[in-house]
């Protein structure tokens, strides 16, 4: 009994591609024609960049192509209250074999004290358990020209993936449904604004969870891992993030919440294009959990009541 409860539980937040009657009539109508399905992410071909210009893109010709930190906290005190992030650990193998296809040296590390955590960021740019982090303070401003003049004009990007609220995503029912930078050169030194070539994907928007599958990752990483494979040799990674976009507004999960989950990408002076030059399908999703301590049932009961939950600071997680 015990282990059919349990079974249930694991289909109940078991992501899918959304697909109403409607949409599988419409794949069916289109089956067999040699059309798009609806639901398909189809990218129909690959920008050529041969004789694109290159005076407006970061220079990625050097080997290794850079340097990528992961830092994974999957397993917390128990005073904490937090349960362990289980599929956290997939998301360690998918960054690192993609980091790692695209040329970059990767670090990782796991399980770290807040005090470790910044031991560690300190560390990296010379070349959490029980503790909350400014993400924004303590890490990002970290690598800002004025903290960290080593890196001007080096791109740096930040994939931050934490919830950042508490927050279900239950989606909405679809409605009607059938200046140049450059300048003349400068009698002065040039200077160079205090915050520039970063960018920064949050896995979620502000006040809202992340959703993680205890088997294949989390759903944000599971799309970005996807895109970019497919196509970090030619297309800028602006436009792929637009991509992870499309494939993460894909899924949704199989329980009665159907919930659903939206990122966004911040940028910060990060205005040249970014090609990794290479040196050398997401499965259907199961068992699928929000990335922190909520329990899914509970929260949608509260939706349906009307609860209103308070929104907690975006931009401060807990590694508890």
């Amino acid at each position: 009994m015990e282990e059919d409860i349990e079974n249930h539980m694991m289909d109940q937040t078991d992501a899918k591609i959304a697909e109403n009657q409607t949409l599988r009539d419409h794949k069916r109508k289109n089956e067999g024609s040699g059309d798009v399905g609806i639901n398909e992410v189809y990218i129909k071909s690959k920008p050529e960049r041969g004789d694109l210009p290159r005076k407006n893109e970061y220079p990625m010709d050097s080997a290794p192509r850079g340097f990528a930190m992961i830092i994974n906290n999957g397993s917390f005190k128990p005073e904490s209250g937090f349960n362990p992030r289980k599929g956290s650990d997939k998301d360690v193998e998918n960054l690192t074999d993609l980091f790692q296809f695209l040329g970059f040296r990767v670090f990782s590390k796991q399980d770290l004290s807040k005090g470790q955590i910044l031991k560690t960021i300190d560390g990296f740019r010379t070349h959490i358990n029980g503790k909350e982090i400014d993400v924004e303070e303590e890490i990002i401003q970290k690598f800002y020209n004025t903290e960290c003049p080593a890196l001007q004009g080096i791109p740096k990007l930040f994939l931050l993936q934490y919830c950042r609220g508490e927050e279900l995503d239950f989606g909405v029912e679809v409605r009607g449904f059938a200046s140049s930078l450059e300048s003349a050169p400068l009698q002065n030194p040039p200077k160079l604004p205090s915050v520039t070539d970063i960018l920064i994907a949050n896995s979620t928007v502000p006040g809202f969870v992340s959703n993680r599958n205890i088997h294949h990752g989390t759903w944000f990483f599971q799309c970005l891992v996807s895109v970019f494979k497919e196509n970090a040799d030619a297309m800028d990674i602006r436009d792929m993030f637009d991509q992870v976009a499309i494939l993460l507004n894909e899924k949704e999960s199989k329980d009665d919440s159907r919930r659903k989950q939206t990122f966004e990408v911040i940028n910060r002076g990060f205005y040249k294009k970014l090609y990794f030059n290479l040196m050398g399908n997401v499965a259907e999703d199961s068992d699928d959990d929000v990335d922190c301590n909520l329990n899914v049932n509970e929260e949608l009961q509260k939706k349906k009541d009307g609860f209103k939950r308070k929104l907690r600071d975006p931009w401060t997680c807990s590694f508890d």
